[in-house]
């Protein structure tokens, strides 16, 4: 009886522990004040870190999902997959002016990319930057 119990009891500790919300919840910091902001695995965005305190952050300027990512001092480029019809699109944010340009699809975020010469970057899927 103690055996089946104890069984019992670790079952219930893990259906506990992987329930929990936010376990998979993660920011990465990007360029200037900006953030990747994973909060379940359908909510990925950018949001720039909010002036009222650590751990806060503004409203999103690249909305969920964000998929892949790049940066450097200057730019963050984003690919977005939009919900419900799993299309993808492209942002551009400049960190200096704090400007963000998209939603484009490939071929004009393409274009863009060139007119600003950030060829170099290179989108890297989010779950290996982490």
């Amino acid at each position: 009886m103690e055996v089946i119990m104890k069984r019992w009891i670790v079952i219930l500790i893990c259906l506990f522990i992987s329930g929990c919300a936010g376990l998979g919840d993660y920011s990465i910091n990007l360029s200037g004040n900006y953030s990747l902001l994973r909060t379940s695995s359908h909510n990925i965005t950018i949001a720039p870190k909010s002036k009222n305190g650590e751990g806060m952050w503004d409203e999103n300027v690249i909305p969920a999902k964000v998929v892949e990512v790049g940066w450097n001092k200057d730019y963050i480029i984003a690919k977005q997959q939009a919900y419900p019809n799993e299309e993808y699109f492209y942002w551009i944010l400049n960190v200096k002016d704090e400007y963000v340009e998209g939603p484009f699809i490939l071929n004009d975020f393409q274009k863009k990319i060139k007119e600003y010469d950030i060829t170099n970057l290179e989108l890297k899927l989010v779950e290996d930057i982490q």
